[in-house]
Parts: structure tokens; C-alpha cells; sequence
């Protein structure tokens, strides 16, 4: 009986941390889409109450309001041609990142996303830089 103790101890906690890693993954994806769309309504759904955004180097920060607002300018002065995620890590156990491609008729745009893992929300931006290619 003790030694299936640690075992189970040992399950659990790998279905905790499997469950955690799929649910960010789910994030990822539902945000590529978004992104793949230019949809700012879809994303205000994974920002933090305060973001950064960055267009080449020029950094502000804005209320949640406020950055829907920019990115749907951003995306009316670049409708999208597509996303494309080229990769996805984290730094630690609460912080995450996502990069990419955002490709629109107005040019490519390298996309760097920071999140951050808070209140049972796998992942919340608060760092948007788009650098044009």
C-alpha cells in the first residue's frame, strides 16, 4: 500500500501539468486563428488589463479598451493574409511566448506575444511587438 502512494502522488501530478499544457496549447491556437483573421474582438479575449504594443520599436502601453482599439486599426490598415506561428515556448512556469508571422498586403510583420499564466487563466497577453520584415 505505501509503495502505490507515491505512484499515485506521481499520476496526479503529471495529469495536472498534461491538463495545464493542453489548455495553453488551446490558447495558442484559438489566438493563431484569431490573429490568421485579424480579428480584434478575438483577441481582447486573451489580453491582460494593461498591454504593451509595440510597432518597430515604438512602445506604449494601454488599457485593455484601449489596445482593441489599436489592434483594430493596426488590422484595418493591414488586413491579414495570414498568420503563421513558428514557435511557441515558455520562460518560466508562469510566463509563455508565442512568434510568428502576421502577413498582410501592406507587408509582413514578425509577431513576438508575451503571456503570462494568472487566476486560472492559462495564458494573458501583456506584450504585443510587431516589427515590419
Amino acid at each position: 500500500m505505501l509503495r502505490l502512494i507515491p505512484k499515485l502522488f506521481a499520476a496526479g501530478l503529471f495529469c495536472c501539468c498534461l491538463i495545464s499544457i493542453v489548455q495553453a496549447q488551446d490558447e495558442g491556437k484559438a489566438l493563431t486563428v484569431a490573429l490568421e483573421e485579424g480579428s480584434s474582438q478575438e483577441i481582447v479575449n486573451y489580453l491582460d488589463d494593461r498591454v504593451e504594443i509595440s510597432f518597430n520599436n515604438d512602445k506604449r502601453d494601454f488599457s485593455k479598451s484601449q489596445a482593441q482599439i489599436v489592434l483594430r486599426d493596426f488590422f484595418r490598415n493591414h488586413p491579414s493574409k495570414g498568420f503563421q506561428l513558428q514557435q511557441e515556448g515558455k520562460s518560466s512556469a508562469t510566463l509563455s511566448y508565442l512568434i510568428g508571422t502576421y502577413r498582410s498586403s501592406e507587408g509582413d510583420f514578425r509577431l513576438l506575444i508575451r503571456g503570462i499564466k494568472r487566476n486560472d487563466k492559462p495564458f494573458l497577453i501583456y506584450s504585443m511587438d510587431f516589427i515590419r520584415h
